[in-house]
């Protein structure tokens, strides 16, 4: 995990400042539910940066099946499902 020892950092506070920081032209103040996509703050090579980040911040691989938008739409839907995947990796670890 790329923030090991900063755990007072959120999801949200992580992908708003990758995204803002990396991806988006504008000196970029992302909101939570500005749509990524429709809004042209990320293109698809973009997209494919992000779901590097997340592999290696949060060790979680994103499958082509759920690389939707759905769950890319805006950070506030990123959040949901990160937040998901690592509890459901943490459930699969203690006792599956």
């Amino acid at each position: 995990m790329a923030n090991e020892g900063d755990f007072s950092v959120t999801i949200r506070e992580a992908l708003r400042r990758y995204i803002g920081d990396e991806l988006v032209e504008d000196d970029g103040a992302v909101g939570d539910d500005e749509n990524l996509l429709a809004d042209g703050m990320v293109d698809s090579m973009g997209m494919l940066r992000l779901v590097a980040f997340i592999d290696e911040t949060w060790d979680i691989r994103v499958p082509p099946e759920e690389f939707i938008l759905e769950h890319f739409r805006t950070i506030a839907d990123l959040d949901v499902y990160l937040t998901g995947k690592l509890g459901a990796e943490g459930n699969a670890d203690h006792g599956a």
